[in-house]
C-alpha cells in the first residue's frame, strides 16, 4: 500500500525550450534534465526502493550518492546544481511507499549439540591413556602438553582462513586448506617434540603419539568446524567402545586397534574434499593473514595455560591419578561454555532488538551476561564439588589444588572466548601477557628465595597467573555488553 507524497507534475524538456535557452543566450546554463535523472533512477529497482521509502530528501540524495551519483555527474550529465537539488526532485516525484526492512533471525540459543562438542573434546584423554597402558610405555610428562598446545595454536589459526574462504563463498578450496592444516600441525608438533625431547628427554614413542595426538585435534576441527559433530562421533564410536571394553573383556593392545580404527576415520573423512577435482589454491589478503596469526597466538596461550597446570601436576609426587580427576570439570563443562556463549549472543541480540533505550538495553546485556556467568560457574562448581569428592575417597590430596586451578582456567577461558566472538582479539592477547608476566614473576620469587620450583608452588602459580588473566578480562570486557553498535555488528 502506497501513500503518494504531494508533488508537482513534472514535464520533459522540450526542443523550444532549448530554442529559448539559446535565444536568451543562456547556453551555458542548461536547465535541469528532470526526466533523464528520473529515468536513471527507474533503471535500478534497489535505488528505486530506497528512494520511495526516504522520509526527506537528505536521505534521497544520500542513496544517489551511494549508487554513483557525483556532484560532478549530477552537473554535466542532467544539468543540476548540485546532488540536493537533484535529490529535491526525485523525493517529490517517486511516491512514498511504507517498506518494512526484513527481519533477520538473531543467533540460536545454545543447544545438545553444544554439549556434545564437550564430550568429543575429552575422548583423546580416554584414548592417550589406553595406548600407553596397552604398550606399557613410560610417556614422559610434554607428551600431552606439546600435542596440545600446537594443535589448539594451529587449528585456530586454520579456523581463521577457513572462515575467511566461507564468507566468500569459496568451497573449492576448503580441500586444500584441510590437508594443509593436517600436515602443518603434524610437521609443527613432529619439530616441537623432538626439540623438547632434546632439552627434556624421552622416548621415540611419546614424539609420535604427541604428532598422533596433534593430527586428530587439527581433523576433528576440520569437521566440527563443517558442523560434522554427529559424524566425528561416529568416527570415535570404535576408539570408545574398544577403550571401555579394555576395562574387562579385551586386552589393552587390542584395544589400542579400535582406536587406531577410529583415528583413521577421523583423518579420512577430514580430508575426504581432496579427492574432489573441484579444488582450487586459496588465496588471502594481508589483513586476514594477521588475524590468522592472533589466533595462533590465542591458541598457544591457552594450550600453554592449561600445560602448565599438567607439567607441574605430573611433577607432584602426590598427584598419581589427580590430573585425570582435576581435568574432569573442565573437560565436562567444555560443551556448556560453548552452550552459554551461544545463549548469550542470543539473548542479547533479542534485546538489541526489542529495546529503543541504551539504559533498557545496558540492563538486559548485563542480566544476560551474569545468567550467563553464573550458570556455568555453576555446573562447574557441582562438577568440582564431585570430582573433590572422588578426590578425597581415592586420597588424591593434590587434587583439590588442581580442581581449583583448573576451574580458574575454565573461567578464563569462558571470559576469553566471550571477548573473541565479540571481535577483541587483542584484548585477550594483552591478557595473556598479564597471565604469563604474573606467572613468571611467580616462578622467579620461588627460584631466588629457595633455588628450586616446587611442583606445588607451580600450581599455585599457574592458579596466581589465571586470576590475573580473569581480572584483567573482566576489567577490560566490563564495556563489550554495553555497546549494542559491537552486537549490531557481530550478530
Amino acid at each position: 500500500m502506497t501513500t503518494p507524497r504531494s508533488k508537482k507534475p513534472v514535464s520533459k524538456v522540450t526542443s523550444i525550450d532549448g530554442a529559448r535557452r539559446k535565444a536568451s543566450g543562456t547556453t551555458a546554463e542548461m536547465l535541469p534534465d528532470v526526466q533523464g535523472l528520473l529515468d536513471w533512477v527507474l533503471r535500478d529497482p534497489r535505488l528505486v526502493e530506497y528512494c520511495a521509502s526516504a522520509v526527506d530528501q537528505f536521505e534521497v540524495a544520500a542513496r544517489l550518492e551511494t549508487f554513483g551519483l557525483s556532484a560532478r555527474v549530477v552537473r554535466t550529465s542532467f544539468g543540476f546544481s548540485d546532488v540536493f537539488a537533484a535529490a529535491a526532485v526525485v523525493f517529490e516525484s517517486i511516491p512514498y511507499m511504507d517498506v518494512r526492512p526484513e527481519k533477520k533471525p538473531g543467533p540460536k540459543m545454545g543447544n545438545a549439540q553444544d554439549l556434545l562438542r564437550g564430550a568429543l573434546y575429552a575422548v583423546p584423554a580416554i584414548f592417550v591413556s589406553v595406548v600407553i597402558l596397552s604398550f606399557h610405555l613410560s610417556a614422559f610428562w610434554w607428551l600431552l602438553p606439546v600435542g596440545l598446545t600446537v594443535a589448539w595454536g594451529t587449528t585456530q589459526a586454520f579456523t581463521v582462513l577457513s572462515w575467511s574462504l566461507r564468507d566468500r563463498k569459496d568451497h573449492r578450496s576448503d580441500a586444500v586448506l584441510a590437508a594443509s592444516s593436517i600436515v602443518f600441525t603434524a610437521v609443527a608438533s613432529l619439530v616441537v617434540s623432538l626439540v623438547v625431547r632434546a632439552l627434556l628427554g624421552g622416548s621415540a614413542t611419546s614424539v609420535e603419539l604427541a604428532v598422533a595426538l596433534s593430527v586428530y585435534i587439527a581433523a576433528s576441527s576440520i569437521l566440527i568446524f563443517h558442523a560434522a559433530e554427529r559424524l566425528l562421533l561416529l568416527c570415535l564410536a570404535p576408539g570408545f567402545i574398544g577403550s571401555v571394553l579394555s576395562l574387562d573383556t579385551i586386552s589393552d593392545k587390542d584395544a589400542t586397534w579400535w582406536i587406531l580404527a577410529s583415528g583413521v576415520l577421523v583423518v579420512s573423512f577430514a580430508l575426504g574434499p581432496v579427492v574432489s577435482k573441484s579444488w582450487q589454491r586459496p588465496t588471502f589478503s594481508s589483513s586476514t593473514k594477521r588475524q590468522a596469526g592472533k589466533f595462533l597466538l590465542y591458541g598457544l596461550g591457552c594450550g600453554l595455560l592449561t600445560s602448565a597446570v599438567i607439567g607441574f601436576a605430573t611433577h607432584s609426587t602426590r598427584s598419581s591419578g589427580s590430573v585425570a580427576i582435576a581435568a574432569g570439570p573442565l573437560l565436562v563443562t567444555l560443551g556448556l561454555m560453548e552452550w552459554q556463549l551461544r545463549s548469550l549472543r542470543s539473548r542479547t541480540a533479542l534485546a538489541l532488538r526489542e529495546t529503543t533505550d541504551l539504559r533498557s538495553f545496558s540492563q538486559k546485556a548485563r542480566s544476560a551476561m551474569v545468567r550467563s556467568m553464573t550458570t556455568y560457574i555453576g555446573v562447574l562448581m557441582i562438577t568440582s564439588v564431585i570430582a573433590t569428592t572422588i578426590a578425597l575417597v581415592r586420597h588424591e590430596t593434590m587434587a583439590p589444588l588442581l580442581i581449583l586451578t583448573v576451574d580458574a582456567i575454565g573461567i578464563c577461558f569462558f571470559l576469553a572466548l566471550i571477548l573473541v566472538s565479540a571481535g577483541l582479539i587483542n584484548r585477550v592477547l594483552l591478557s595473556w601477557l598479564v597471565a604469563f608476566g604474573a606467572m613468571t614473576i611467580a616462578l622467579l620469587s620461588e627460584w631466588s628465595a629457595t633455588g628450586h620450583i616446587a611442583a606445588d608452588f607451580g600450581i599455585v602459580a599457574v592458579l596466581i597467573s589465571s586470576c590475573a588473566a580473569i581480572a584483567s578480562l573482566s576489567l577490560l570486557s566490563r564495556r563489550v555488553l554495553l555497546s549494542p553498535l559491537n552486537f549490531e555488528i557481530q550478530s
